[in-house]
């Protein structure tokens, strides 16, 4: 039978402590009061406040793993969750090796998540992009009512796909982005070994040329004089505005920037002498840095 017992650690003599005669050390955090034993090198052992599982595995070695808790009852489930998969692994249901992988299988979907968000934000990834991405990620997962890293397969990705082609309310290009960001998932999912194999590998994007609503063209030398037109003259507040919105369309057409590349320039971004911009990596869509030349 296994059972429940408070490890010790170690942890450096707290600058409020008070050490009695017999080794106690104790010292006040937060209001409350703490103790422990100071050793022979000048730090202090605490007793850890959560519960440890103490028991024998199946080949005789004995274990300890923190439950976690520093409740007693749910720390007894722990411990009893423990000996009952070493009765199956006795008995000879399952081996360890498929009650590793049961274990893998069952992580939530939000868990698997966090750590690719996690991830992302490592690798260098805007705010706004790791957003957008999580945020499509959970629309579809729970739009096809899939909670675990288990549950991912690709027939129900190809449903969700084919319900929002039929449906005519996202447009190709954003089906797309779904697409992209739940196989971006799905293969750190694999790489961090929570899947053995990439159930998603053989999804691909739709062609975007199908169901498009609008042609994308660069505008003529008329539709810019009237754009430019209707921004000066459209009623504003103040004529300061309008007249900043004109310019900042000119800066729009004449630099070929989008327009949060543009709102999220800086003054030491600027060459004025030589007519350039110079747009940061980070700040691009395609993470790809760039120089461009003003048309004047």
């Amino acid at each position: 039978m296994g059972s429940l017992i408070r490890t010790w650690k170690t942890i450096p003599l707290p600058t409020n402590a008070i050490v009695k005669r017999d080794g106690t050390v104790t010292w006040t955090v937060k209001g409350k009061t703490r103790t422990g034993k100071l050793s022979r090198t000048g730090t202090v052992s605490v007793q850890v406040d959560t519960w440890t599982a103490e028991f024998t595995d199946e080949t005789g070695k004995v274990k300890r793993i923190s439950t976690k808790t520093k409740n007693r009852s749910v720390a007894e489930k722990i411990l009893a969750k423990y000996e009952t998969e070493i009765d199956r692994i006795k008995s000879g249901v399952l081996s360890r090796a498929e009650l590793s992988k049961a274990h893998v299988r069952n992580v939530t979907l939000d868990d698997a998540l966090e750590q690719f968000c996690t991830k992302m934000t490592a690798s260098g990834n805007t705010a706004e992009h790791i957003n957008k991405t999580e945020q499509r990620i959970l629309r579809l997962c729970n739009e096809t009512k899939i909670d675990t890293v288990a549950k991912i397969r690709r027939e129900i990705i190809e449903r969700w796909i084919a319900s929002e082609i039929q449906k005519k309310i996202l447009t190709p290009s954003s089906i797309n982005h779904y697409i992209t960001a739940i196989k971006s998932f799905v293969k750190y999912v694999v790489d961090i070994e929570l899947l053995t194999s990439n159930p998603l590998k053989s999804i691909r994007k739709i062609n975007e040329a199908i169901g498009q609503r609008k042609i994308r063209r660069s505008m003529t030398d008329e539709e810019v004089e009237r754009l430019l037109q209707a921004a000066e003259t459209r009623q504003c507040r103040s004529k300061e505005k309008a007249s900043e919105r004109s310019l900042v369309y000119r800066l729009l057409l004449g630099t070929g920037l989008r327009s949060t590349e543009l709102s999220l320039l800086t003054p030491n971004q600027i060459d004025f002498t030589r007519n350039r911009l110079t747009v940061e990596a980070v700040k691009t869509k395609k993470k790809e840095g760039r120089r461009v030349t003003v048309a004047s």
